[in-house]
């Protein structure tokens, strides 16, 4: 059992994520809220790693009922997906109080990504299991249901496959020591908008959420999907730009 109050949690939070400022949803909203969910599990001896384990859980319901399709399916599977994204700040607040681990820093760090993942493919299997869509609206018969799954599955392996890549070159330059080489995270206007509507750690799960209550989440599935995969292109395009600069700087080659 720790020793310690909301107040603690804050100031440890505060001290050691300063730049985690510019994901503003994160920043100001849940983080404040998940100061109060931690309290009770620092209280009780839970670990980081098990909370990690708990919103997986969570969140892979949020999943299978957004899945379904439904209008009200739709709204509570993305509001547990929020919730979930709650709880991730919960387990770094623990990890800050208690001995992290590498084992809770790699789970952490995949569970991340396969809710990413798996939140965006699931919105394309339940938009696929819906009706009155905004496009239906728009334009009746345009579009078969059954492309939204694959326009899913498409947003997600965009999504899966810029970490890939992000994570593969980070590897190289840790191992060549040329840790300036890793992808610019630049603080441009617009990458700040595209970081706080649809990065992870931004707004997206609480995107989805309001898009399901205004039944506009087919136009945001599309939205997203389109942004990934420019976002996997720049990326793609970026490290390659950094890879021959090593290769003819560094390696002495042309």
């Amino acid at each position: 059992m720790v020793e310690v109050t909301i107040k603690d949690i804050k100031e440890r939070y505060l001290a050691s994520k300063e730049k985690e400022k510019k994901f503003k949803w994160t920043y100001y909203v849940r983080r404040p809220v998940s100061y109060y969910i931690a309290w009770p599990f620092l209280k009780l001896g839970v670990s980081a790693t098990s909370v990690t384990i708990l919103w997986l859980f969570i969140a892979a319901i949020g999943c299978a009922i957004i899945a379904s399709g439904g209008y009200l399916n739709m709204i509570i599977g993305t509001a547990i997906l929020e919730f979930a994204v709650i709880l991730d700040c919960v387990d770094g607040h623990i990890a800050r109080f208690t001995r992290p681990t590498h084992t809770g820093e790699v789970l952490d760090t995949w569970v991340s990504e396969i809710l990413l993942v798996a939140s965006i493919f699931s919105v394309g299997i339940g938009l696929s299991n819906s009706h009155d869509l905004l496009l239906d609206r728009l334009m009746p018969s345009a579009i078969n249901n059954t492309t939204f799954i694959y326009l899913g599955f498409f947003g997600a392996l965009a999504a899966l496959s810029s970490w890939t890549v992000r994570l593969h070159w980070r590897t190289i330059t840790l191992k060549l020591s040329l840790t300036d080489m890793e992808v610019d995270h630049h603080n441009s206007k617009k990458s700040l908008i595209v970081d706080n509507l649809f990065h992870y750690s931004g707004a997206l799960t609480m995107l989805l959420t309001v898009s399901a209550i205004l039944s506009i989440l087919d136009v945001t599935l599309i939205v997203v999907s389109i942004t990934y995969a420019l976002y996997l292109i720049a990326v793609a395009y970026g490290i390659l730009r950094k890879a021959r600069f090593v290769d003819s700087r560094y390696l002495g080659r042309t």
